[in-house]
């Protein structure tokens, strides 16, 4: 039986998390902000055009409702893509990290009905989620210009979209012995899902492979992996838009769905197979294998333990580093030589085939990779730290931490120092790409100084952000996930809200301030600002100023946030302060 007691467990649990809540709360919310952005908007340029107010006539409400329902539409799926990884994820990963794994295995349950059980649970949740905006979809339905083959579409493109992340991540979760490495697997996966048909595109259309079996194997694999991107099948299927209604092509939707709900059932059936094997063979391995080649480790750097314990546990014990698996491994790698080889074709490219506009067009590709590199490192960092001690208390570690003599500021100084040296590889590539910069310029010195610094102050934040939560956290999911929620939001999510500011137009000035807090843009701005600082004639005196705020801003509270959790460490943590009670005897 499909819908047994893992079901009904699962969702009586859910029922009693408000966290849930709280996301339909805030996805509610901002679904009333898009149609408030969209009618704002569309009266705008209505009255702008024709000199009459919108909403007199059937095609200006019906110009509303195709507007509405587009943005509705990337919105929903937007939030599938955001919320339904972190939803399913932990299934089995959270199982097994609390040991409670063994008492599933104890009952009469089948492993497909362990993992179907999750599975549906964790759907029902997902579009408990979804189903919040349809009222108000439907509200719009009565202007028309919605027609209902479109919404279908919609709707289904967001339904199997939700079935193939969450089959992907309860797999993911099979494989995951914690649920904080199940999360940067699973979003490291989807990350490499979605880039890689447009890296393989670009790599076929530039020519850069000559030979014609790795031409004609290449296309094929980019349009397979396409054929499952929500992203391009919305824009595929809806993508021609007209005054009052929306082109469709039925036949992309049901093909993708197709594609996707193939990958769920592959997905599902190696979770099925895999539950119990995987997890009886860790726990069961005590003896290491004797292969000649699993015994080979490249030579470690490890310095004596000397007086900083906690700061040497977090730079070279092997539970303190995130265990990326074979999935997580091979996606990474993926996204590293894929940049690598886009930075030293661009870098060729700018070179040989533009001679007089070499620097321009590759500080225009450092500024994207800049960004985007960047904030993805700065995420998991984040989510790094968000388990650093949330773990420790999942792991019954924190009270034997808590009993030796370290004081708060030895653990916390440890704790931030040792996830900063965790990131020095990423790192490293970053600045690579920025050294090659110095081929063109010398002067590009400072850019890539102030690049560096700009990068490691972000870094400062995120790790304390994540510390804090973790700190504050009893579970290490519930600090990733308010880790991850307020630095995006902070980062660069805050634009959503304040779009209406800039569509409406206003004071320049106070709209480039309002860039401050984008992460991705002060990544960027050191290159941005070194090709234009003299002449400012695009980006003007305002940047430099809103630069300055946002690196002042992030470091100041990364600041407070570190005095703050020494101050009141032994108050979070639970731990007497000995000084204090020897007072009172």
């Amino acid at each position: 039986m499909l819908a047994g007691p893992i079901y009904r467990v699962e969702l009586v649990a859910a029922a009693r998390r408000r966290r849930y809540f709280v996301l339909r709360v805030i996805y509610a919310a901002l679904i009333l902000f898009v149609l408030w952005v969209t009618y704002s908007n569309m009266s705008y340029l209505v009255f702008r055009s024709r000199g009459i107010p919108a909403g007199t006539s059937i095609r200006n409400s019906a110009m509303l409702a195709a507007s509405f329902f587009m943005s509705f539409s990337w919105l929903q799926l937007l939030a599938v893509l955001a919320v339904g990884p972190a939803m399913s994820v932990g299934t089995i990963a959270t199982e097994r990290e609390r040991r409670t794994i063994e008492y599933l295995f104890t009952t009469d349950l089948s492993n497909a009905e362990i993992i179907l059980g999750k599975t549906l649970a964790r759907l029902t949740l997902l579009g408990q989620f979804v189903l919040v905006g349809l009222p108000i979809l439907f509200l719009f339905r009565i202007m028309g210009g919605i027609p209902a083959g479109a919404l279908t579409a919609s709707f289904l493109i967001t339904a199997s979209s939700a079935v193939m992340l969450t089959a992907l991540s309860v797999c993911v979760s099979v494989w995951s012995p914690r649920a904080r490495d199940a999360t940067v697997r699973i979003y490291l996966l989807l990350i490499v899902l979605f880039l890689l048909p447009l890296l393989l595109s670009t790599f076929f259309w530039s020519r850069l492979i000559t030979n014609v079996g790795w031409r004609t194997a290449i296309m094929p694999v980019a349009e397979w992996l396409g054929s499952i991107n929500p992203f391009l099948i919305m824009a595929r299927a809806m993508g021609n838009t007209s005054a009052v209604g929306i082109g469709l092509n039925m036949r992309v939707v049901v093909s993708s769905v197709g594609a996707q709900m193939l990958v769920s059932l592959v997905a599902l059936g190696l979770a099925i197979f895999a539950v119990r094997r995987v997890h009886l063979s860790e726990t069961t391995r005590s003896v290491p294998s004797k292969s000649r080649f699993r015994n080979l480790h490249l030579p470690k750097f490890r310095r004596p333990l000397g007086t900083r314990p906690i700061l040497w546990k977090e730079m070279f014990a092997e539970s303190s580093t995130t265990k990326f698996g074979y999935v997580g491994g091979i996606a990474l790698m993926i996204l590293l030589i894929s940049i690598a080889v886009m930075t030293v074709m661009v870098f060729l490219n700018s070179i040989v085939a533009y001679q007089t506009y070499a620097r321009n067009d590759y500080f225009e590709y450092l500024m994207g990779l800049s960004g985007a590199m960047g904030s993805g490192i700065l995420l998991l960092l984040a989510s790094r730290a968000a388990g650093l001690i949330a773990q420790e208390k999942e792991r019954d570690c924190w009270d034997s931490l808590l009993a030796t003599p370290l004081s708060g500021r030895e653990i916390i100084d440890g704790k931030i120092w040792g996830n900063l040296y965790s990131c020095r590889w990423l790192f490293l590539v970053l600045v690579a790409a920025w050294m090659l910069g110095l081929l063109f310029t010398a002067s590009f010195f400072w850019p890539l100084l102030a690049s560096s610094l700009t990068f490691l102050i972000l870094a400062y934040f995120a790790t304390s952000l994540g510390l804090f939560f973790s700190l504050r956290s009893a579970t290490s999911m519930r600090a990733i996930g308010l880790t991850l929620a307020t630095i995006i939001f902070c980062g660069g999510g805050y634009l959503f809200c304040c779009c209406v500011v800039f569509s409406v137009g206003g004071s320049t000035e106070g709209g480039t301030l309002l860039l401050a807090p984008c992460i991705p843009l002060l990544l960027a701005l050191p290159t941005v600002l070194f090709e234009d600082f003299v002449k400012s004639t695009i980006w003007g005196p305002w940047f430099p100023l809103s630069y300055c705020l946002g690196m002042i801003g992030y470091l100041i509270t990364g600041i407070c946030l570190n005095m703050h959790m020494k101050a009141y460490f032994n108050s979070y943590a639970g731990r007497t302060d000995w000084k204090q009670y020897k007072l009172n005897e």
